[in-house]
């Protein structure tokens, strides 16, 4: 279970601009400060020469140490009290100057003692979604929204099984998970189940890449042919998860063909699990592509076949 490299990259970086943006604010303000007011630079000064007095006093040997560490700190201690009222005095609140990090709890380094901080978590799940082509879907798609309600009779014991399948798998998904093609006509929740489970995924720290099968075979051309695909064709063989929409509405042919065979037949040889979602029916699957293909998606895959009415034109009709 990892987030990939360059989420973690990218998330150090980010935190690393939020801490430095804290501290240069603090700064600011305590420059601010001292320039308004030099009463507190004073103080300031001050509460400096403890700090390198303390040190001072250690280092001159055991005798009567801790008499004289205490006196240091005795004076520290008025003179933080003594900062506190001119603070008070002029208006501030008494941590004005204080850094304020994003995340208290890390001080945005991302971790809290040897653990990663839940701000970590949260940025690498947010990254990850970016990364992933969900950003603009899971805003509007879990399993806490998908609704039962558009189904009926057959199709809704149909549907509500496959709700049931699809979240235990999120729940309990490895990198050894089985491979999943959801099967049945536009509009029955196949996309909004498969965005789901990624979202789910993801929450847990898996590498997961989603986009539509036409999306991934233009940019496997382009690079067969010397172009620059449109993102990197390697995660569509690496990611923990892959998920492919829409397949079946790509441009026909040989070289889709051979792109999809590439694809089902890499991941299943490393062992990584992949969904595909599509409108074709069985039978159109095996008519469009090849038996090498079709024998995989039949039989190394879990099939999931949604039924029913188009649930977008429930939807309008509803609004109408």
């Amino acid at each position: 279970m990892s987030y990939s490299r360059e989420n973690y990259r990218r998330a150090k970086q980010i935190l690393t601009q939020r801490r430095n943006a804290a501290i240069a604010e603090s700064k600011r303000r305590l420059d601010e400060l001292h320039g308004a007011h030099p009463d507190i630079a004073s103080i300031d000064s001050a509460l400096a020469k403890t700090g390198m007095s303390l040190v001072e006093q250690i280092c001159a040997g055991p005798d009567g140490i801790k008499q004289r560490i205490a006196q240091v700190r005795t004076e520290n201690e008025r003179l933080q009290a003594d900062r506190e009222d001119m603070l008070k005095y002029y208006g501030y609140p008494p941590d004005y100057t204080d850094v304020k990090y994003t995340c208290p709890l890390c001080g945005d380094t991302g971790y809290n003692g040897t653990e990663p901080c839940t701000c970590m978590k949260r940025l690498l799940s947010r990254l990850s979604l970016e990364s992933s082509g969900l950003a603009r879907l899971a805003d509007k798609m879990s399993f806490d929204n998908f609704s039962l309600s558009f189904y009926t009779g057959a199709d809704l014991e149909n549907a509500r099984k496959i709700y049931i399948f699809c979240k235990d798998y999120a729940s309990r998904f490895t990198t050894s998970s089985d491979s999943l093609l959801l099967v049945g006509a536009t509009g029955l929740g196949k996309t909004h189940l498969s965005t789901s489970i990624a979202v789910a995924v993801i929450d847990k720290g898996y590498d997961v890449f989603y986009s539509g099968a036409a999306n991934i075979f233009s940019a496997l051309e382009a690079e067969k042919f010397g172009r620059v695909p449109a993102f990197p064709t390697a995660v569509i063989f690496d990611c923990e998860l892959l998920i492919i929409d829409d397949l079946g509405i790509e441009n026909p042919g040989n070289l889709s063909a051979n792109f999809l065979y590439n694809i089902v037949n890499t991941r299943l040889s490393s062992g990584l699990p992949t969904i595909i979602n599509t409108n074709l029916q069985t039978e159109e699957i095996r008519r469009r592509y090849s038996d090498r293909i079709s024998s995989r998606l039949m039989g190394e895959y879990t099939l999931l076949p949604l039924s029913g009415k188009d649930i977008r034109m429930q939807k309008l009709t509803m609004r109408s």
